[in-house]
């Protein structure tokens, strides 16, 4: 399939339709940034079904829809249009009907969100079928082929694990990677299901018991259901007779309220008639002030229009003055443009005079030229003709001399051909023949293929083997890294806090002595007693040198005894021999037994708590608010101790894990190793096997060819001996032909004096031409002069009489407008004596109407006395209404619970309310029960039924139901364990065709890339390596490269140009193990010099002839630019409005050569 055209409408920046026709060999698109260039690549990516929004610089798929502009509004939709030309048929199969296939892609904005239509041919499809129809084609909305703007940047400083992506897509696994994680989640969902199937197993099981049991419950539910319906029987008869008792007394009820409703009425019917008649006379006085209002108002009016009449008469005398000065003005440029026309008119009468009298004796000068011109040209045309036969004649008897002597030489070529073929014929066919020799190196070539097949088989199983062997390993050491990172991590802690006490700990220590704190060990718990016993004295040292030591002088005097409950402080603390008398004089208590004992005390002791409160024997006391620096010097000094012993077994615990863990590391490197032996001996046998299928295929081929080679050399060879007996026959005729045509000098001297009398006639034609041409030129200027001498007279005649007519319109409309002047200077004093009356009439209506107005007040009063006394009428009379429908309501409600007591009755014990007796068993003519015993009664028969719980009459149906759907879902989870073992197969098998297809394409994409390297640098070398991972799937892709003069490194000790050619290389290597039918570059050129980049367009050129590929190349460089075959400009007059025009250079470089 190859690109042929791209339509946009609404994409982007392209609200207009625009068309890009993508053409063979090197198409350049320019213009300057921010005019929309890139929004050509990403309409081709997104009608290939890019779906993400950020690769399209977007924030959400809206975004692609003309966002409208200061002078266009914004489109709801916008659209793509593909044209794919698939004349070679290599669509896929319900496509490969069309010559010509066209994808679509159009997005509508709806208030829900946005979504997207494809279309193939005008059908409706998926957007995984058009993402499918592309990836067939090589190509899609993430192809190599297609590079972005600042994707060689990206391809420089990624990591290798994401530079794998290129070799993925030039080994084509992207699909398999997508078809391997659709088979895991199908994988997932299978066990997944496979867990939920035994759930509900289980839970049936369960079920089933709980069926047999509630099956014996169905007999005792159904007993006390009796009960219960004989219960309810009763309760709704004594319901329904409480309703009819309360029905009959709210009927007493109505018909005392009935009289005081009529007497309320009757009332409430004289208080209306009074409100009438208030009514009645109210409405006569507000006519009455309504006229008088109205009187007024409409003096009101006339006088503000005769003050509105006033002004409009002032106006028009204004207008009139004006109108006059202007008329005269007018009258006197009339009278100017009369003066002007007159002498004009004159003027142009005295040139026309001129004319005619040189016009006369013109017409026979005329004549005569006239005469001699045509003479001349018949005679030209005489002399032309016998020229013209004799040239044919003489071009005639050459081009026969010429074609019979062409051909037989021609002739003679031939058959000279014809021996040379022949000889060269007879000699390939002795070299073709086969030999013994051959044949035994094909039989041979066919035991070596199947010698490698059967060696390839058995190194891809050892290589399965080995891969198993080498997962199940990696699982094992994973498994123990983390115990070992554990262990590890705890002896880290335990250790750094051992040092940093180790480390407070010398801090303190003296250089000269060794303090008396630091000789002590004292039980857990009784540093703080220590610490408040001897305070600052454990700062001094036992030596007797030093200047503040503890000397030893005994032991205490046996009248030293502590009080009784007081344990020496000895006994908690080792420490030495000096310190025993002092030690032995401080009692150990509960702080709580201080006070108490204090008084015991004998002189030089105390005591003191475990919390570091402390009494003297001299009355001295202190409480423990804080700890010192003794107390916590000494608690640092036990937690040390208990460190040292918790690091030595944690220490010892580390190393069983990290023997444990080297023991797997050393398995899983064997097993790795054996691994990528096992590869490389498969990878070795593949190749063996290639090479022993190329060099079986290459003889096969040999000998086919040898076979049909010697079948067309025997037919050429037939061929050529008809041929050469046809030609010789030919050459014989042809040599008789040349012999018999005349001689040439004598045709060419006839053709010569024809020639000669043409040039002599020709001459005096144009001599004759001329002179008449002059005369008749001058004839027709004089001609036209006149006839614009009298258009001139009559527009200037016409233009006279016309201000003669303005003039006397002007002058009589003056007169009219002087008169009207005069009229109108007596107006304003008219009015104004018609607005002094108008004034006294407006006083008068005022006082009629303020009269009017205290009449209606005085009315509306009345009626408001009236309307309150109807309104208190109504007010009792409505009450006495309420009552009633109180009591109606009451009497409703006694007859709705009297329908409900019988619709109850209906319900529960589908009976009427005077077959409930029967129902309940109650005795006839025995008393009723009271109705709170009836309640109660039943209240008890349904606590029982509800203790019996939930009861399922349909116990044993169910039990059936569940065995059935245990056999059912016994199937099914058979059917499941089979699909998860193919899914497990069909993942490890994706996995093994992605890995050799992977190494393949590396190999291919290697070799391109070291090619293409040497193109671009002239010279150097360059290799791709795997590497941080022996499995191609999970290794990263390192470049390695040395351009001419400079040591092997990787690409990141490169330079920025080098840089960004080699890694356009490696793109092109890309694209050259998988050529895509179109390739994009997006400013490639970008970081690239002059000389980079003519190796660059260089390398494109030979792209396009090596592929079938049309390449579309975005460039500011005007290098580039020149390097192409045809040009596209997108231009932006319009702000926000992308415009595309186009030339095509090498149509442009043929008009200019042919100009």
């Amino acid at each position: 399939m190859k690109f042929t055209n791209v339509r946009l409408v609404g994409f982007k920046s392209f609200v207009e339709p625009t068309d890009f026709e993508i053409r063979e060999g090197l198409t350049g698109i320019v213009g300057p940034n921010g005019c929309g260039k890139s929004n050509l690549l990403e309409a081709l990516r997104w009608v290939m079904g890019a779906t993400s929004a950020k690769a399209l610089r977007g924030d959400g798929m809206e975004a692609v829809i003309f966002a409208g502009t200061s002078m266009r509004p914004s489109r709801n939709w916008a659209e793509v249009i593909l044209s794919l030309d698939n004349s070679d048929r290599s669509a896929p199969a319900e496509y490969n009907e069309h010559d010509t296939l066209e994808i679509s892609r159009r997005i509508i904005r709806k208030e829900e969100g946005t979504q997207s239509v494809y279309r193939i041919n005008q059908k409706e499809v998926r957007a995984k079928d058009v993402q499918l129809l592309f990836a067939d084609a090589s190509s899609g909305a993430n192809s190599p082929a297609l590079v972005r703007q600042g994707q060689i940047s990206e391809l420089i400083s990624a990591k290798p694990q994401n530079r794998r992506r290129l070799l993925e897509e030039a080994a084509g696994v992207t699909g398999l990677h997508s078809r391997r994680h659709e088979a895991e989640l199908r994988l997932r969902a299978a066990e997944q299901n496979l867990e939920r199937l035994d759930d509900v197993i289980g839970e049936l099981e369960t079920q089933k018991t709980a069926l047999a049991r509630q099956a014996r419950q169905a007999t005792r539910y159904r007993n006390v259901s009796g009960d219960i319906r004989r219960t309810e029987a009763m309760l709704a008869y004594l319901r329904w007779r409480e309703a009819v008792e309360a029905q009959e007394k709210a009927a007493a009820g109505l018909a005392e309220i009935s009289e005081l409703i009529e007497e309320t009425a009757r009332v409430a019917a004289t208080a209306s008639t009074a409100q009438t008649k208030a009514h009645e006379e109210l409405e006569p006085l507000r006519m009455a002030e309504a006229e008088a209002a109205a009187a007024l108002h409409r003096l009101t009016v006339a006088r503000e229009s005769l003050d509105e009449e006033a002004a409009r008469a002032e106006a028009e005398l204004a207008r009139l003055a004006g109108e006059i000065e202007r008329l005269k003005n007018d009258m006197a440029r009339e009278k100017d443009l009369l003066t002007d026309a007159d002498d004009a008119v004159t003027a142009l009468s005295g040139e026309e005079g001129e004319l005619r009298q040189r016009e006369e004796g013109q017409a026979e000068q005329v004549a005569a030229a006239q005469a001699a011109m045509n003479e001349a040209a018949a005679a030209l045309e005489a002399a032309e003709a016998r020229f013209d036969e004799k040239s044919k004649e003489a071009a005639d008897i050459e081009a026969r001399r010429k074609a019979a002597t062409n051909n037989l030489a021609a002739a003679e070529r031939r058959l000279e051909k014809i021996v040379e073929q022949t000889r060269s014929y007879t000699d390939e066919r002795q070299l073709i023949e086969p030999t013994p020799e051959q044949a035994e190196a094909f039989e041979a070539a066919k035991v070596k293929f199947t010698a490698a097949e059967e060696a390839a088989s058995a190194a891809e199983e050892a290589f399965q083997r080995a891969e198993e062997e080498r997962a199940a390993a990696e699982t094992r050491e994973n498994e123990l890294r983390g115990p070992l990172r554990s262990a590890e991590q705890s002896v880290t802690e335990l250790d750094a806090e051992r040092e940093a006490l180790r480390r407070v700990l010398a801090a303190n220590e003296s250089e000269d002595w060794t303090p008396l704190i630091e000789m002590i060990d004292v039980d857990a718990g009784y540093e703080n007693a220590l610490a408040a016993a001897l305070g600052d004295d454990l700062g001094a040292a036992v030596d007797d040198k030093a200047p503040a030591h503890w000397a030893s002088i005994g032991e205490n005097a046996a009248d030293m005894a502590l009080p009784e409950g007081a344990s020496p402080l000895l006994g908690f603390v080792r420490a030495p021999s000096a310190l025993n008398r002092r030690l032995s004089a401080i009692g150990v208590i509960d702080a709580a037994d201080g006070e108490r004992l204090r008084a015991q005390l004998k002189p030089g002791q105390r005591l003191v708590s475990r919390e570091g409160d402390l009494w003297r024997w001299d009355g001295y006391t202190t409480y423990a608010d804080a700890k010192t620096s003794a107390a916590i010097r000494l608690e640092q000094r036990n937690r040390l101790q208990v460190l040292d012993r918790e690091f030595e077994s944690a220490e010892e615990s580390a190393e069983t894990a990290r023997r444990e863990h080297a023991e797997a590391s050393e398995t899983l490197k064997a097993k790795q190793q054996n691994e990528r032996d096992a590869r490389a001996l498969f990878t070795d046998a593949r190749r063996a096997l290639d090479s022993a299928r190329t060099k079986l295929n290459e003889l096969e081929r040999e000998h086919e060819r040898a076979l049909a080679r010697l079948s067309s050399i025997d037919e050429n060879l037939s061929r050529l001996a008809e041929e050469k007996t046809e030609t010789e026959r030919n050459h014989e005729s042809l040599t008789a032909e040349v012999a018999a045509f005349p001689d040439a000098e004598h045709i060419a001297e006839g053709v010569e004096a024809a020639r000669e009398e043409v040039a002599s006639a020709r001459a005096k034609a144009a001599e004759t031409r001329t002179a008449h041409n002059e005369l008749a030129s001058e004839a027709r200027r004089r001609a036209e002069r006149l006839e614009e001498i009298a258009r001139d007279r009559a527009s200037w005649a016409q233009r006279g009489d016309a201000a003669r007519k303005r003039i006397g319109d002007i002058e009589s409309h003056l007169s009219e407008t002087v008169t009207a002047h005069e009229a109108a200077q007596g107006a304003p004093a008219v009015i104004e004596e018609k607005r002094k009356a108008l004034l006294d009439q407006i006083e008068t209506a005022e006082k009629r109407r303020n009269d009017a107005a205290d009449a209606l007040a005085e009315g509306q009063r009345m009626t408001v006395e009236a309307d309150k006394a109807a309104k208190m009428a109504d007010h009792e009379a409505a009450e006495a209404r309420e009552a009633r429908a109180r009591l109606e309501a009451q009497a409703e409600a006694a007859a709705e619970r009297v329908e409900e007591a019988k619709h109850l009755a209906h319900e529960t014990c589908e009976a009427e309310p005077d077959e409930l007796l029967a129902i309940a068993e109650h005795k006839e003519g025995a008393d009723l029960p009271n109705r709170d015993d009836v309640d109660r009664k039943l209240e008890r028969y349904k606590r029982e039924r509800e203790n019996l719980g939930g009861v399922n009459l349909r116990a044993d149906e169910e039990m059936q139901e569940v065995s059935e759907r245990l056999e059912e879902l016994a199937t099914e989870r058979e059917d499941c364990d089979n699909a998860i073992r193919k899914l497990r197969t069909g993942i490890t098998n994706l996995n093994r065709e992605a890995r050799q297809r992977l190494l393949d394409a590396f190999e291919t994409v290697n070799n391109n890339f070291a090619d293409l390297f040497k193109r671009l640098f002239n010279g150097g070398q360059a290799e791709l390596r795997l590497i941080e991972s022996d499995d191609p799937l999970e290794a990263g892709l390192e470049i390695m490269a040395s351009p001419p003069g400079k040591k092997l490194a990787s690409m990141s000790l490169m330079s920025g140009g080098e840089q960004a050619l080699t890694a356009t290389a490696l793109i092109f290597a890309v694209f050259m193990a998988n050529p895509a039918p179109v390739c994009v570059l997006d400013e490639v050129d970008a970081p690239l010099d002059d000389a980079n980049v003519e190796r660059f367009c260089r390398l494109l050129h030979e792209m396009a002839q090596e592929t079938e590929t049309r390449f579309v190349i975005i460039t500011h460089h005007a290098l580039t630019m020149s390097r192409m075959n045809r040009l596209f400009g997108v231009t932006m007059i319009e702000r926000g409005v992308s415009q595309l025009v186009s030339v095509d250079l090498n149509k442009a470089e043929q008009l200019a050569a042919a100009e």
